[in-house]
């Protein structure tokens, strides 16, 4: 079980039939700016300067997947996690990934088929 003081909500993403207008949608509405990830697919990273808070990230959808909001929780190790979680009845939606440089994430359907996002950072990034 990952220790419950270090858990947060590392970033919020959002699953998305157009990523592309989703992210303009929020440069619009709310000023941000996004870096578009080659390396994952075409991931948009949220990277305007911020002052606490969350990161965001946009994709598009997984095979299967219908578009939602998902919170990514931090745990101190995530292989464990989704052991722990699949043991609870979780099915993993998208196995652990790596995001380059950052730390790895995965991503689990819960109870009532709820989305839930697990984040572990990589020892020296920046999310340490």
């Amino acid at each position: 079980m990952t220790d419950q003081r270090i858990v947060t909500t590392d970033h919020v993403e959002y699953a998305s039939k157009n990523p592309a207008a989703t992210r303009k949608f929020l440069e619009k509405v709310l000023g941000f700016h996004f870096d578009v990830m080659d390396a994952m697919g075409g991931y948009g990273i949220r990277t305007d300067k911020f002052p606490r808070g969350s990161n965001t990230g946009v994709r598009g959808l997984e095979k299967g997947e219908s578009p939602s909001t998902v919170a990514y929780l931090t745990v101190t190790d995530l292989e464990a996690a989704l052991a722990a979680a699949q043991k609870e009845g979780a099915r993993v939606v998208v196995p652990k990934t790596e995001i380059p440089g950052i730390g790895w994430s995965a991503l689990v359907h819960g109870p009532g088929d709820v989305p839930i996002g697990l984040f572990q950072p990589m020892p020296g990034s920046p999310r340490m």
